[in-house]
Protein backbone atom coordinates (compact mmCIF):
# COMPACT_ATOMS: atom_id res chain seq x y z
CA UNK A 1 0.00 0.00 0.00
CA UNK A 2 2.85 2.26 0.42
CA UNK A 3 5.20 3.95 -2.25
CA UNK A 4 8.14 5.61 -2.30
CA UNK A 5 7.29 9.05 -4.08
CA UNK A 6 11.05 10.67 -4.21
CA UNK A 7 13.79 11.53 -1.49
CA UNK A 8 15.65 14.56 -0.34
CA UNK A 9 18.59 15.39 1.53
CA UNK A 10 17.10 14.29 4.58
CA UNK A 11 14.83 11.44 4.47
CA UNK A 12 12.61 9.27 2.03
CA UNK A 13 8.95 10.39 1.46
CA UNK A 14 6.56 7.86 1.58
CA UNK A 15 2.73 8.23 -0.54
CA UNK A 16 -0.17 6.12 1.38
CA UNK A 17 -2.74 4.76 -0.84
CA UNK A 18 -4.88 7.30 -0.78
CA UNK A 19 -8.71 7.40 1.10
CA UNK A 20 -11.26 9.74 -0.21
CA UNK A 21 -12.91 10.85 2.56
CA UNK A 22 -11.94 11.33 6.60
CA UNK A 23 -14.47 12.51 9.19
CA UNK A 24 -12.87 13.82 11.96
CA UNK A 25 -14.81 13.96 15.83
CA UNK A 26 -13.95 15.87 18.58
CA UNK A 27 -16.50 18.31 21.44
CA UNK A 28 -13.20 20.18 21.67
CA UNK A 29 -9.71 21.59 19.90
CA UNK A 30 -7.32 23.09 22.35
CA UNK A 31 -3.71 23.54 21.44
CA UNK A 32 -1.92 20.74 22.28
CA UNK A 33 -4.67 18.57 22.52
CA UNK A 34 -5.02 14.74 21.00
CA UNK A 35 -7.50 16.38 18.38
CA UNK A 36 -5.33 18.79 17.46
CA UNK A 37 -2.02 16.47 16.77
CA UNK A 38 -4.07 13.85 15.43
CA UNK A 39 -5.84 16.17 12.65
CA UNK A 40 -2.23 18.25 11.98
CA UNK A 41 -0.69 15.00 10.98
CA UNK A 42 -3.99 13.59 8.97
CA UNK A 43 -3.46 16.88 7.21
CA UNK A 44 0.34 17.06 7.12
CA UNK A 45 1.87 13.79 7.15
CA UNK A 46 4.16 12.54 10.34
CA UNK A 47 7.41 11.34 10.56
CA UNK A 48 7.61 7.31 10.36
CA UNK A 49 10.71 4.89 11.16
CA UNK A 50 13.30 7.39 9.17
CA UNK A 51 10.29 8.51 7.09
CA UNK A 52 7.65 10.70 6.15
CA UNK A 53 4.22 9.36 5.37
CA UNK A 54 1.89 12.16 3.19
CA UNK A 55 -1.29 12.23 4.28
CA UNK A 56 -3.08 9.46 2.54
CA UNK A 57 -6.76 11.53 3.00
CA UNK A 58 -8.00 13.47 -0.02
CA UNK A 59 -10.16 15.07 2.28
CA UNK A 60 -10.92 15.65 5.99
CA UNK A 61 -14.49 16.96 7.56
CA UNK A 62 -14.30 18.36 10.65
CA UNK A 63 -17.37 18.61 13.22
CA UNK A 64 -17.63 18.86 16.97
CA UNK A 65 -15.84 21.29 18.14
CA UNK A 66 -16.45 25.40 18.86
CA UNK A 67 -14.13 28.00 16.20
CA UNK A 68 -11.47 28.80 18.24
CA UNK A 69 -8.15 30.58 17.41
CA UNK A 70 -6.43 26.87 16.92
CA UNK A 71 -8.78 25.38 14.63
CA UNK A 72 -9.39 28.81 13.30
CA UNK A 73 -5.57 28.42 12.08
CA UNK A 74 -6.28 25.03 10.08
CA UNK A 75 -9.46 26.01 8.42
CA UNK A 76 -8.47 27.40 5.24
CA UNK A 77 -6.33 23.84 4.64
CA UNK A 78 -7.59 22.69 1.40
CA UNK A 79 -8.21 19.28 2.61
CA UNK A 80 -10.25 20.59 5.53
CA UNK A 81 -13.51 21.20 5.92
CA UNK A 82 -15.46 22.27 8.87
CA UNK A 83 -19.16 20.58 8.78
CA UNK A 84 -22.19 22.35 9.96
CA UNK A 85 -24.01 18.74 11.01
CA UNK A 86 -22.89 15.20 11.97
CA UNK A 87 -24.61 13.54 9.21
CA UNK A 88 -22.38 16.31 6.77
CA UNK A 89 -19.32 14.87 8.21
CA UNK A 90 -19.82 11.23 8.08
CA UNK A 91 -22.00 10.79 4.75
CA UNK A 92 -19.41 9.06 2.55
CA UNK A 93 -16.65 8.94 4.46
CA UNK A 94 -14.75 5.87 4.24
CA UNK A 95 -12.81 6.32 7.63
CA UNK A 96 -13.53 8.57 10.53
CA UNK A 97 -11.31 8.80 14.08
CA UNK A 98 -13.13 10.29 17.33
CA UNK A 99 -10.49 12.14 19.61
CA UNK A 100 -10.09 13.81 23.09
CA UNK A 101 -9.89 17.56 22.64
CA UNK A 102 -8.87 18.44 25.82
CA UNK A 103 -5.16 18.92 27.09
CA UNK A 104 -4.91 15.76 30.25
CA UNK A 105 -8.28 14.31 29.47
CA UNK A 106 -8.94 11.04 27.37
CA UNK A 107 -12.51 11.91 27.79
CA UNK A 108 -14.45 11.23 24.24
CA UNK A 109 -17.97 11.99 23.62
CA UNK A 110 -20.23 8.91 23.77
CA UNK A 111 -22.95 10.46 22.20
CA UNK A 112 -20.87 11.11 18.97
CA UNK A 113 -19.35 7.73 19.56
CA UNK A 114 -22.78 6.37 19.07
CA UNK A 115 -23.71 8.37 16.24
CA UNK A 116 -20.97 7.49 14.35
CA UNK A 117 -21.93 3.48 14.58
CA UNK A 118 -25.38 3.95 13.75
CA UNK A 119 -24.36 5.99 10.62
CA UNK A 120 -21.40 4.29 9.47
CA UNK A 121 -21.34 1.58 6.63
CA UNK A 122 -20.38 -1.82 6.67
CA UNK A 123 -17.03 -1.19 5.10
CA UNK A 124 -16.30 2.14 7.19
CA UNK A 125 -13.31 1.59 9.98
CA UNK A 126 -13.30 3.99 13.64
CA UNK A 127 -10.77 4.77 15.38
CA UNK A 128 -11.24 6.11 19.45
CA UNK A 129 -8.27 8.05 20.93
CA UNK A 130 -9.18 8.08 24.22
CA UNK A 131 -11.98 6.77 26.09
CA UNK A 132 -16.07 7.50 25.68
CA UNK A 133 -17.33 8.83 28.94
CA UNK A 134 -20.09 6.36 29.50
CA UNK A 135 -19.34 3.43 27.33
CA UNK A 136 -21.57 0.75 29.48
CA UNK A 137 -24.34 2.72 29.54
CA UNK A 138 -27.13 4.09 26.71
CA UNK A 139 -26.61 0.93 25.14
CA UNK A 140 -23.72 1.48 23.45
CA UNK A 141 -21.30 -1.49 24.87
CA UNK A 142 -24.35 -3.42 22.85
CA UNK A 143 -24.14 -1.39 19.31
CA UNK A 144 -19.71 -1.93 19.86
CA UNK A 145 -20.45 -5.78 20.26
CA UNK A 146 -23.44 -5.52 17.75
CA UNK A 147 -22.25 -3.66 14.98
CA UNK A 148 -20.72 -4.27 11.49
CA UNK A 149 -18.55 -1.58 11.66
CA UNK A 150 -14.67 -2.13 12.86
CA UNK A 151 -13.35 0.02 16.00
CA UNK A 152 -10.09 0.24 17.50
CA UNK A 153 -9.48 2.19 20.29
CA UNK A 154 -6.43 3.46 22.56
CA UNK A 155 -4.13 6.10 24.05
CA UNK A 156 -0.66 6.83 22.33
CA UNK A 157 1.18 5.07 26.26
CA UNK A 158 -0.08 1.94 25.14
CA UNK A 159 1.84 2.36 21.62
CA UNK A 160 4.48 4.39 22.19
CA UNK A 161 8.39 3.84 22.20
CA UNK A 162 9.92 1.74 24.67
CA UNK A 163 13.13 2.38 26.19
CA UNK A 164 14.68 -0.27 25.69
CA UNK A 165 11.95 -2.20 23.09
CA UNK A 166 11.02 -5.23 24.74
CA UNK A 167 7.65 -6.85 24.84
CA UNK A 168 5.84 -9.73 26.50
CA UNK A 169 6.52 -12.58 24.39
CA UNK A 170 3.29 -13.97 22.77
CA UNK A 171 2.12 -16.81 25.01
CA UNK A 172 4.20 -16.28 28.12
CA UNK A 173 2.35 -16.92 31.28
CA UNK A 174 2.89 -13.86 33.68
CA UNK A 175 2.70 -13.57 37.35
CA UNK A 176 3.13 -10.16 38.19
CA UNK A 177 3.12 -6.91 36.04
CA UNK A 178 3.59 -3.01 37.62
CA UNK A 179 2.98 0.42 35.54
CA UNK A 180 4.02 3.42 36.82
CA UNK A 181 2.54 6.42 35.79
CA UNK A 182 1.91 10.18 36.75
CA UNK A 183 -1.22 12.21 36.74
CA UNK A 184 -4.30 13.20 38.18
CA UNK A 185 -7.69 10.86 38.42
CA UNK A 186 -8.65 9.51 36.18
CA UNK A 187 -6.98 10.40 33.10
CA UNK A 188 -3.72 8.69 34.32
CA UNK A 189 -5.77 5.50 35.69
CA UNK A 190 -6.77 5.46 31.60
CA UNK A 191 -3.41 5.95 30.23
CA UNK A 192 -1.91 3.46 32.43
CA UNK A 193 -4.85 0.59 31.80
CA UNK A 194 -4.53 0.69 28.12
CA UNK A 195 -1.16 0.39 28.34
CA UNK A 196 -1.44 -2.57 30.98
CA UNK A 197 -3.95 -4.47 28.21
CA UNK A 198 -1.84 -3.40 25.37
CA UNK A 199 1.20 -5.42 27.23
CA UNK A 200 -0.79 -8.34 28.68
CA UNK A 201 -3.57 -9.38 26.63
CA UNK A 202 -1.32 -11.51 24.30
CA UNK A 203 -0.21 -13.85 26.94
CA UNK A 204 -1.15 -17.23 27.36
CA UNK A 205 -5.11 -17.58 27.06
CA UNK A 206 -5.37 -13.58 26.45
CA UNK A 207 -7.22 -11.98 29.51
CA UNK A 208 -9.27 -14.00 31.54
CA UNK A 209 -10.92 -11.18 33.08
CA UNK A 210 -10.36 -9.20 36.50
CA UNK A 211 -11.82 -10.76 39.34
CA UNK A 212 -10.82 -8.16 42.12
CA UNK A 213 -9.99 -5.02 42.47
CA UNK A 214 -7.93 -3.22 45.59
CA UNK A 215 -7.40 0.96 46.30
CA UNK A 216 -4.96 2.20 48.26
CA UNK A 217 -3.87 5.46 48.78
CA UNK A 218 -0.92 7.96 50.63
CA UNK A 219 1.36 5.98 53.22
CA UNK A 220 -0.94 2.81 52.38
CA UNK A 221 0.69 2.03 48.92
CA UNK A 222 3.55 1.78 50.67
CA UNK A 223 1.95 -0.55 53.37
CA UNK A 224 0.99 -2.70 51.02
CA UNK A 225 4.20 -3.00 49.41
CA UNK A 226 6.03 -4.29 52.79
CA UNK A 227 3.23 -6.56 53.22
CA UNK A 228 3.78 -8.13 49.81
CA UNK A 229 0.69 -6.93 48.27
CA UNK A 230 2.83 -5.87 45.02
CA UNK A 231 6.26 -6.47 44.19
CA UNK A 232 8.94 -4.33 45.42
CA UNK A 233 11.52 -5.79 42.92
CA UNK A 234 9.59 -5.08 39.93
CA UNK A 235 9.11 -1.44 41.51
CA UNK A 236 12.17 -1.12 41.41
CA UNK A 237 13.06 -3.16 38.07
CA UNK A 238 10.46 -0.17 36.61
CA UNK A 239 11.57 2.32 38.60
CA UNK A 240 15.71 1.91 37.58
CA UNK A 241 14.18 2.69 33.64
CA UNK A 242 13.57 6.26 34.52
CA UNK A 243 15.69 9.20 33.22
CA UNK A 244 13.93 11.86 35.49
CA UNK A 245 14.58 10.47 38.88
CA UNK A 246 13.33 13.25 41.31
CA UNK A 247 15.19 14.17 44.94
CA UNK A 248 18.69 14.61 44.93
CA UNK A 249 19.23 13.83 41.19
CA UNK A 250 17.85 16.71 40.29
CA UNK A 251 20.02 19.17 41.73
CA UNK A 252 23.78 17.56 41.27
CA UNK A 253 22.49 14.55 39.01
CA UNK A 254 23.70 11.83 41.67
CA UNK A 255 23.08 8.14 40.75
CA UNK A 256 21.03 7.58 43.86
CA UNK A 257 19.10 4.36 44.97
CA UNK A 258 16.20 6.19 45.88
CA UNK A 259 14.26 2.82 46.24
CA UNK A 260 16.98 1.07 48.00
CA UNK A 261 17.68 4.15 50.37
CA UNK A 262 14.31 4.30 51.25
CA UNK A 263 13.55 7.56 49.55
CA UNK A 264 10.54 6.86 47.39
CA UNK A 265 7.55 7.23 50.27
CA UNK A 266 9.49 10.97 51.60
CA UNK A 267 9.22 12.21 47.47
CA UNK A 268 5.86 10.60 46.63
CA UNK A 269 3.06 13.44 45.67
CA UNK A 270 -0.82 11.91 46.69
CA UNK A 271 0.01 7.99 45.53
CA UNK A 272 -2.63 5.85 44.27
CA UNK A 273 -2.53 2.09 43.67
CA UNK A 274 -4.80 0.08 42.20
CA UNK A 275 -4.26 -4.05 42.29
CA UNK A 276 -5.94 -6.12 39.48
CA UNK A 277 -5.86 -9.92 40.33
CA UNK A 278 -6.63 -11.83 37.43
CA UNK A 279 -8.48 -15.26 36.69
CA UNK A 280 -5.35 -16.78 35.22
CA UNK A 281 -3.10 -15.64 38.06
CA UNK A 282 -1.70 -12.79 36.87
CA UNK A 283 -1.63 -9.47 39.31
CA UNK A 284 -1.17 -6.02 38.26
CA UNK A 285 -0.41 -2.96 39.91
CA UNK A 286 -0.92 0.44 38.82
CA UNK A 287 0.87 3.04 40.87
CA UNK A 288 1.49 6.52 40.16
CA UNK A 289 5.11 8.26 40.82
CA UNK A 290 4.09 12.04 40.81
CA UNK A 291 7.10 13.42 43.11
CA UNK A 292 8.96 9.77 42.96
CA UNK A 293 9.52 9.66 39.06
CA UNK A 294 9.13 12.33 35.80
CA UNK A 295 8.56 9.37 33.26
CA UNK A 296 6.42 6.67 32.74
CA UNK A 297 7.44 3.15 32.94
CA UNK A 298 6.92 -0.75 33.78
CA UNK A 299 8.05 -4.05 34.71
CA UNK A 300 6.45 -7.40 34.67
CA UNK A 301 7.53 -11.01 35.46
CA UNK A 302 7.11 -14.10 33.69
CA UNK A 303 6.33 -17.65 35.53
CA UNK A 304 9.55 -18.53 34.60
CA UNK A 305 11.51 -16.01 36.83
CA UNK A 306 12.30 -13.51 33.55
CA UNK A 307 11.54 -10.18 34.19
CA UNK A 308 11.18 -7.44 31.70
CA UNK A 309 11.49 -3.30 32.07
CA UNK A 310 11.16 -0.28 30.16
CA UNK A 311 10.37 2.90 30.36
CA UNK A 312 7.02 4.47 27.87
CA UNK A 313 9.12 6.81 25.79
CA UNK A 314 7.40 10.13 25.92
CA UNK A 315 8.76 12.88 23.09
CA UNK A 316 8.90 16.32 24.06
CA UNK A 317 6.64 19.30 23.32
CA UNK A 318 5.34 20.81 21.65
CA UNK A 319 5.43 18.37 18.45
CA UNK A 320 4.82 15.71 20.89
CA UNK A 321 5.98 12.75 18.32
CA UNK A 322 3.84 10.05 20.00
CA UNK A 323 0.66 10.97 17.97
CA UNK A 324 3.52 10.22 15.23
CA UNK A 325 3.26 6.61 16.50
CA UNK A 326 -0.21 6.13 16.86
CA UNK A 327 -1.37 7.50 13.28
CA UNK A 328 1.09 4.58 12.40
CA UNK A 329 -1.29 2.57 14.42
CA UNK A 330 -4.19 4.66 13.30
CA UNK A 331 -3.42 4.47 9.25
CA UNK A 332 -2.45 0.95 8.97
CA UNK A 333 -6.28 0.01 10.61
CA UNK A 334 -8.52 2.50 8.51
CA UNK A 335 -6.42 2.05 5.25
CA UNK A 336 -4.97 -1.85 5.31
CA UNK A 337 -7.65 -2.90 7.87
CA UNK A 338 -4.89 -4.22 10.17
CA UNK A 339 -7.08 -5.15 13.23
CA UNK A 340 -4.81 -4.54 16.52
CA UNK A 341 -7.62 -4.62 19.23
CA UNK A 342 -10.56 -6.59 20.24
CA UNK A 343 -13.63 -4.78 20.50
CA UNK A 344 -13.91 -6.87 24.04
CA UNK A 345 -10.63 -5.05 24.87
CA UNK A 346 -12.42 -1.49 24.72
CA UNK A 347 -15.60 -2.62 27.07
CA UNK A 348 -12.91 -4.34 29.65
CA UNK A 349 -10.72 -0.86 29.44
CA UNK A 350 -13.97 0.83 29.87
CA UNK A 351 -15.76 -0.95 32.57
CA UNK A 352 -12.57 -1.02 34.53
CA UNK A 353 -12.02 3.04 34.39
CA UNK A 354 -15.72 2.82 36.03
CA UNK A 355 -15.05 0.60 38.53
CA UNK A 356 -12.36 2.75 39.55
CA UNK A 357 -14.31 5.68 39.53
CA UNK A 358 -17.07 4.19 41.54
CA UNK A 359 -14.32 3.21 44.61
CA UNK A 360 -12.86 6.74 44.53
CA UNK A 361 -16.25 8.08 44.56
CA UNK A 362 -17.58 5.69 47.48
CA UNK A 363 -14.21 5.27 48.85
CA UNK A 364 -14.22 1.70 48.36
CA UNK A 365 -10.87 -0.51 49.40
CA UNK A 366 -11.85 -3.62 47.36
CA UNK A 367 -14.22 -4.42 44.83
CA UNK A 368 -15.71 -7.55 43.04
CA UNK A 369 -16.98 -6.01 39.59
CA UNK A 370 -19.65 -7.53 37.67
CA UNK A 371 -17.35 -7.92 34.53
CA UNK A 372 -15.40 -10.11 36.15
CA UNK A 373 -15.57 -12.87 33.50
CA UNK A 374 -14.80 -10.46 30.42
CA UNK A 375 -12.24 -12.68 28.89
CA UNK A 376 -10.92 -12.19 24.85
CA UNK A 377 -8.02 -13.40 23.10
CA UNK A 378 -5.03 -11.58 21.46
CA UNK A 379 -2.58 -14.03 19.17
CA UNK A 380 -0.33 -11.53 18.89
CA UNK A 381 0.49 -8.03 20.75
CA UNK A 382 -1.10 -4.41 19.26
CA UNK A 383 2.54 -3.21 19.85
CA UNK A 384 5.58 -3.15 17.92
CA UNK A 385 8.80 -2.10 17.94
Amino acid sequence: PCQLTGEDDFAEKIQVDPMKKLAFFTTQFEGGSPAQHLIDRCLMGWPSEGRFIESPFEEIAAYGAPMNQTLKHRQDHPNLTIADTFEEAIAEADAWILAAGANDDWTCSSQQLKAAIKQSSESTRGFVVGLPENLASDGLEQMILEQKTRIQASTPLGLTWRLPEVDTPSGAELEETVILIRGAFPSAEKEAVDALLTLTSHRKGGESGISNIERYRGNDVWKAAREGHFSWNLFSAAASRTNSKQGDATIDGRTQDIVGLGMVPKLAKDTRAWIFKHNDGLKSTVITVDGILNDDNFALRTKAGDTLSAQFYLPPKPNDHRFSRMMDRISSFVIDGENAFSEKRTLLWGKVIQALQEMELKNLATMQPAFANMAYDASKSCWKP
